[in-house]
């Protein structure tokens, strides 16, 4: 699994490397396998993915996998929006507090008050 992984991940098979490791149940395993060039692509397919999610656990898991993606490189809005949507409030707070840049805040704000 460790092997298939990253060639489906180097080779821009991010479905294919997703698909797997959902059907494996280790979704989680992905993050360790997303970088700067490729993390974007795994997310979207993740977040379509859940909308076919066989029950809500499996949903869940899904969108906790994406904000982990989103948050590791600093994505806070679309972290935010994951987290909106896990209806989180303890994963929005610590968006809030870890992001330090001000003006990403006041979108945060503003997608929170919206």
């Amino acid at each position: 699994m460790d092997q298939i992984i990253p060639e489906f991940i180097n080779h821009n098979e991010e479905p294919e490397a997703v698909d797997l490791l959902l059907e494996v149940e280790r979704l989680s395993a992905l993050n360790d396998f997303t970088n700067k060039n490729n993390f974007e692509r795994v997310c979207n397919y993740l977040l379509s993915c859940s909308d076919y999610a066989a029950d809500t656990e499996e949903m869940q898991h899904t969108f906790r996998t994406s904000f982990d993606i989103f948050r590791k490189f600093k994505r806070y809005p679309e972290a935010l929006r994951v987290a909106q949507k896990m209806n989180n409030i303890d994963l929005i707070g610590e968006l809030m507090s870890e992001c330090t840049d001000p003006v990403t805040l006041k979108q945060l704000a503003f997608m929170i008050a919206r």
